[in-house]
């Protein structure tokens, strides 16, 4: 009987210490979208397109977190009617300051694979390893919202010369904490 209730107590508490580490971490998603700037030679035949961008994220105490990202994006070309297609993700680790307040900023890095496609007769379509970081700021607005802000440069290592730009991006988050 003794052993019982000292395995229920241990248990009690293992479950307690355990839902309260839980509380202090997040599980957040979100939804947002911008501008996506070319850059480099990809900025010599593309104009400044539109991207939408879907992510979920998971945070601990510390400030640092992991976040997939889901893009999807486009490009027209500066001439003719075709178009550049960006698709893809990225696993991210975040960095996210300890401020006062409803206001904080973040750091971002992460890699992952985009699909590059040029929507023209005859155009090429490649899926590619790619990397980027950044930053951003979130601003909370509700009880488990909050509005974000974030630039990054990212990287798509296509055949050829790289695929560069830089996605600025705004939208809303949610989360548990």
């Amino acid at each position: 009987m003794k052993r019982t209730i000292l395995a229920a107590s241990v248990v009690g508490l293992l479950f307690t210490l355990g839902s309260e580490q839980l509380q202090a971490q997040s599980v957040s998603f979100g939804v947002g979208g911008g501008l996506t700037i070319p850059t480099g030679t990809f900025g010599d035949f593309a104009k400044t397109g539109w991207h939408g961008l879907g992510h979920i994220g998971y945070g601990l105490p510390s400030g640092l977190g992991l976040r997939g990202d889901f893009f999807y994006g486009q490009n027209k070309f500066d001439i003719g009617s075709g178009k550049f297609k960006l698709a893809g993700g990225l696993g991210n680790i975040l960095y996210e300051f300890q401020s006062p307040g409803g206001v904080k900023p973040y750091l971002i890095a992460g890699a992952g694979f985009f699909n590059a496609k040029a929507d023209v007769t005859g155009g090429t379509s490649e899926t590619k390893f790619a990397f980027g970081g950044g930053a951003g700021i979130k601003l909370k607005v509700g009880a488990d919202a909050n509005f974000f802000v974030e630039g990054r440069y990212v990287s798509v290592q296509t055949s050829g010369d790289n695929l560069n730009f830089i996605p600025l991006t705004a939208g809303i988050s949610f989360g548990t904490k």
